[in-house]
C-alpha cells in the first residue's frame, strides 16, 4: 500500500461577497405524492384545525373553514414546523412551532391570526399546548432542560403553571381541559385528573390492566381514554366503564374526545384487526364511522356538540393520512382535497448529455430512483419497488446505485446488473461511475466497517487502501482518468480525512483545516477535488493545495459537492435560525454566486455538476413542495 500525506498548504479563495443570482433555473418536477393531514380540533361553527405536510415542511398548522377551504396559520420568522392541536369556540388555536434552534415550543394563535409563543419550563426545553377551553386557558406539556415531560397549564395572560404530581413521579402530560378548568391527562403510565384547585387524582384501572391514559374531558367532568389498550369512560365520581368495541373479543381502542352531551369519538379495532373511527353515544352504543372510499383505516380525534366527528382516514395504497370530517349522520368528507399534493424530489448527478438521476417520493410513500432526460421527462427506474437508489450516471447513460444492500448498475437498455462482490462481503454501495464504466463505492465485511472499493470495467473488484491509522472509508467520486476521491476515518470516531487515490491505487491524505472533519466529494479530470473541511466548502488543487471557498454570511455548515473540468465548483450552505439553505456556485477564481430557487421558493441546494457546468439539485416551490432542478451552464 502506497500512502502519501500532503503538507497542509491552505489559502482562502474567492470574493467574499456573493454575486447576483442571474442563472436560470429549470424545474424538473417530482412524482405526485400523498399529503398527510389530520384534524385535531373542531368547533360547533364548523371551523377545524390540524396539520398537514409538504415536501419542504414536516408539519404545517392549518385551519379548515366549514366549506372545506383551508389556510395555513401564520407564524413569524424564524418559527417553522408548526402544528395546530386545538381550537375553542372563540377561535383561539393552540399547538406548537419550532423556534430558531429547532426546538418545539408551545404556541397560541388568536382569532385575528396574531401569534405568540407560550412560556416554557426552560429556554432550552420543548413543549406543546394541546388543548384550550372557552376562556382561553391552555394545557399541554413542557420540559425543563434535559428533563422529562411535565404537565402544564397556561392562563389567558400566558402565565405558566406546572401541574402537581405525587412524590416520586417523574413525568406527566395534560391532554384536555373543560370550561370549569378541570384537566385530564397522565402521570407516569396512569390516567389522571386535575381539579381547578390544583389537586389531582389517579383514575381507576380496568380489572387486569396496569396502564391507562385520559385523552378528553366533558364539562360535566366525564373523562375518556383507555385502560390496558381498551376504550374507557370515567364518570365524574371516578368510576371506570369499558366502552364496547367493534371486535367482541379483545375490544382494543381508545376514547379520544367527548362533547358536552357525553358523546364520544375515538378508535376501535375491528374484526379484521384494523382501527376504525367510531362514535359512542351517551349510553355507550358504538357506531362504526366508515373510512373514505378506497381507504382501509380511520380514527376520530375531535367531536362537536352536534356529534360531528373529525379525524383521519388512510388509503389502502398509501401510508398518508387524509383529514376527514363525519357528519352526525355518518357521511364523510375528505378535507385533504384542498391541500397541495406532497411532492419531494432531488437530482444528484448529471452527465455530459444533460441526463440526470436522483430520487422522488411517490404516492405510496416510497422513494423511487428517477432518470430525467435532457428535456425533463421523468422515468421511474424502480417500477417494481425493489428499494433501488440511483447515485451517478456516465456519458453513455450507465447508472450506478444500489438495490437494498447491494451495489447495482443500470445498463443503457435499463436492465439491472448486480455488481460482483467478494463472498466475504455483506453489503456494497456504488457512489460514482466514470465514462469508461469504472464504478467506485464501498463494501463491508461481516461485523466490520465499510471500506472503499473500485469495480473495474471487466467486472472485477479492487479494494482501495486507506491510511494505517484509519479503519474505514468510502470512495465517493471518480474522474475519467481513474483518479478517485473519498474519505477515511477511525472506527467509533467522528473524525474523517479527505483522500484521493491515483489511478494506480496510491492513496493521498489531503490537507484539512485544523481539527477538521473533512471529505472529498468530487474530482474533475484535472485531478482537482472538492468537498468540505470543518464545515466549510473547500477545493484541493491537483498538487494538494487546500483552498477554503467563500460562504454567505451566517452560514453554519457548507459543502462543495461538484467540480467542473474548468474548476468551477458547486455546493450549498446551511444556516441556523430558520434561514433557508442556498445553492452555491464558485467560479474557478473563487467568486461566489448564489443560484436562484424556483419562483416563489426560498431554499435550494446544488448537489451535482457535469464537466461543462450544468448543475442539478433541488429547490422548494411557491407552495412549499420540493422539486428537482437544473441550472444550465452559463
Amino acid at each position: 500500500m502506497s500512502i502519501l500525506l500532503l503538507a497542509a498548504a491552505v489559502v482562502t479563495g474567492g470574493n467574499q461577497t456573493a454575486a447576483a443570482a442571474t442563472a436560470p433555473v429549470v424545474d424538473l418536477g417530482a412524482f405526485p405524492g400523498e399529503t398527510t393531514s389530520e384534524i385535531a380540533g373542531i368547533t360547533d361553527s364548523g371551523l377545524a384545525v390540524g396539520s398537514y405536510n409538504t415536501g419542504a415542511e414536516a408539519s404545517v398548522a392549518a385551519r379548515w373553514n366549514p366549506d372545506g377551504s383551508v389556510a395555513r396559520l401564520p407564524v413569524p420568522a424564524p418559527y417553522r414546523t408548526t402544528a395546530a392541536r386545538a381550537i375553542n369556540a372563540r377561535g383561539v388555536v393552540t399547538g406548537s412551532a419550532n423556534d430558531r434552534n429547532g426546538t418545539r415550543k408551545p404556541v397560541r394563535w388568536q382569532p385575528d391570526g396574531s401569534f405568540a409563543e407560550l412560556r416554557s419550563a426552560s429556554d432550552y426545553g420543548y413543549g406543546e399546548a394541546v388543548a384550550v377551553n372557552s376562556a382561553g386557558v391552555a394545557v399541554g406539556m413542557t420540559t425543563p432542560a434535559n428533563a422529562s415531560r411535565l404537565a402544564a397549564r397556561w392562563d389567558t395572560d400566558g402565565t405558566l403553571k406546572m401541574l402537581a404530581m405525587p412524590p416520586g413521579a417523574a413525568e406527566s402530560e395534560a391532554f384536555a381541559i373543560n370550561d370549569r378548568g378541570t384537566i385530564a391527562g397522565i402521570i407516569g403510565n396512569r390516567a389522571a385528573r386535575w381539579n381547578p384547585d390544583g389537586t389531582f387524582s389517579l383514575l381507576a384501572l380496568l380489572p387486569g390492566t396496569s396502564d391507562s391514559k385520559a385523552n378528553g374531558i366533558s364539562d360535566a367532568g366525564v373523562v375518556v381514554g383507555s385502560s390496558g389498550g381498551q376504550p374507557v369512560r370515567w364518570d365524574a365520581n371516578g368510576t371506570v366503564r369499558q366502552l364496547p368495541g367493534l371486535r367482541q373479543k379483545d375490544p382494543a381502542g381508545s376514547g379520544n374526545a367527548i362533547n358536552k352531551f357525553g358523546v364520544v369519538t375515538g378508535t376501535s379495532t375491528a374484526e379484521d384487526g384494523v382501527n376504525h373511527a367510531v362514535r359512542w353515544d351517551s349510553r355507550g352504543g358504538v357506531t362504526d364511522l366508515a373510512a373514505l372510499p378506497g381507504h382501509r383505516e380511520s380514527g376520530g380525534s375531535a367531536i362537536d356538540s352536534r356529534g360531528t366527528v373529525a379525524g383521519y382516514s388512510v388509503p389502502s395504497s398509501s401510508v398518508a393520512r387524509h383529514a376527514v370530517r363525519w357528519s352526525p349522520s355518518g357521511q364523510s368528507a375528505d378535507l385533504s382535497r384542498a391541500l397541495p399534493r406532497y411532492e419531494s424530489a432531488e437530482a444528484v448527478a448529471i452527465n455530459a448529455r444533460g441526463e440526470a438521476v436522483g430520487s422522488s417520493r411517490t404516492v405510496d410513500g416510497g422513494v423511487r430512483p428517477v432518470l430525467w432526460s435532457r428535456d425533463g421527462g421523468m422515468t421511474d427506474l424502480d417500477p417494481e419497488g425493489k428499494s433501488r437508489r440511483a447515485n451517478a450516471i456516465n456519458a453513455s447513460g450507465v447508472i450506478a446505485g444500489e438495490e437494498g444492500s447491494w451495489a447495482i448498475r443500470w445498463n443503457p437498455d435499463r436492465t439491472v446488473t448486480r455488481l460482483a462482490t467478494p463472498s466475504d462481503r455483506v453489503r456494497s454501495l456504488a457512489s460514482a461511475i466514470n465514462d469508461s464504466g469504472v464504478i467506485v463505492g464501498r463494501t463491508a465485511k461481516r461485523f466490520r466497517s465499510l471500506a472503499p472499493v473500485r469495480w473495474n470495467s471487466d467486472g472485477s473488484t479492487t479494494d482501495l487502501p486507506i491510511p494505517d491509522h484509519d479503519a474505514l472509508g468510502a470512495a465517493l467520486a471518480i474522474n475519467n482518468r481513474g483518479v478517485i476521491a473519498g474519505y477515511s476515518g477511525r472506527r467509533n470516531d467522528t473524525s474523517r480525512n479527505a483522500l484521493r487515490w491515483a489511478a494506480d491505487g496510491t492513496v493521498t491524505q489531503l490537507p484539512a483545516l485544523p481539527g477538521g472533519y473533512s471529505a472529498a466529494l468530487a474530482v474533475n479530470d484535472r485531478g482537482e477535488a472538492a468537498g468540505y473541511s470543518r464545515g466549510l466548502p473547500v477545493r484541493w488543487s491537483a498538487e494538494g493545495k487546500l483552498t477554503v471557498l467563500a460562504v454567505p454570511a451566517g452560514a453554519t455548515h457548507s459543502e462543495a459537492t461538484g467540480i467542473t473540468a474548468a474548476g468551477e465548483t458547486v455546493g450549498w450552505a446551511h444556516f441556523n435560525s430558520g434561514v433557508p439553505d442556498r445553492a452555491l456556485r464558485w467560479s474557478a477564481d473563487g467568486t461566489l454566486t448564489l443560484l436562484p430557487p424556483l419562483p416563489g421558493g426560498a431554499s435550494n441546494q446544488a448537489l451535482g455538476v457535469n464537466a461543462r457546468g450544468d448543475v442539478v439539485g433541488k429547490s422548494d416551490t411557491r407552495d412549499h413542495q420540493v422539486h428537482a432542478v437544473r441550472w444550465p451552464a452559463h
